[in-house]
């Protein structure tokens, strides 16, 4: 199990790093892209959005500039969320915990978590899914992604910097009956095969769902 000091020290030590990386990964993925796409069209006029894990800011600001202004970028890091607010100055970004978020109840229009639950066991991910129910407005929609399996990959090493964490890997089915045990509807849950060269060679999950 990760501990949060494990996790902060990761994304602090690699935050520079893993923006070069991954800032413009999006050119790349055409699932994403779509999917970023129409989320953001269906809610940009619904309330603040809020990007969990959103690391360097490049899904916040695709989401921004299809047209969702009303977005916030949440991170663990303060060295991720620092890196955000100077790639993308324009959109306010702040350092926040999904297993403990600080936003009253039914603030959120929307919720995007790409990647945000890699770290969890699945008890905190139903944690976390709860909390984000919590935060979001009735009818309310949450896409996400994850890795799909059974697995947990340790590493120690990213980027160059010393590290001590666990990647865990999740079985699309069990992640939807915890969304449907915390107060979920499931409007679409899709995998992909992961782009060779260009990505770690998982199978990746997106699911959208919406508060009951």
């Amino acid at each position: 199990m990760n501990s949060q000091e494990k996790v902060l020290h990761c994304y602090n030590q690699v935050a520079s790093d893993y923006a070069i990386e991954r800032w413009d990964e999006l050119t790349r993925k055409q699932v994403d892209r779509l999917l970023l796409k129409e989320f953001a069209a269906i809610n940009k006029d619904k309330g603040l959005c809020a990007d969990f894990g959103c690391g360097p800011g490049q899904t916040t600001k695709y989401l921004y500039d299809n047209g969702l202004k009303n977005i916030v970028g949440v991170d663990l890091s303060p060295e991720m969320v620092n890196v955000a607010k100077k790639l993308s100055p324009q959109i306010n970004f702040e350092t926040g915990d999904l297993l403990n978020i600080a936003y009253p109840s039914e603030h959120l229009g929307s919720v995007l978590a790409f990647y945000a639950i890699v770290h969890f066991t699945l008890d905190q991910v139903g944690k976390c899914f709860a909390e984000i129910n919590r935060v979001l407005k009735t009818n309310g929609e949450f896409l996400f992604s994850f890795h799909v399996g059974e697995e947990i990959v340790h590493f120690d090493k990213a980027h160059d910097k010393e590290i001590d964490v666990d990647l865990f890997f999740f079985k699309t089915d069990d992640i939807i009956a915890l969304l449907q045990k915390t107060g979920f509807k499931i409007i679409d849950a899709i995998e992909r095969r992961p782009h060779e060269d260009m990505e770690y060679a998982t199978r990746r999950a997106y699911i959208w769902a919406v508060k009951k």
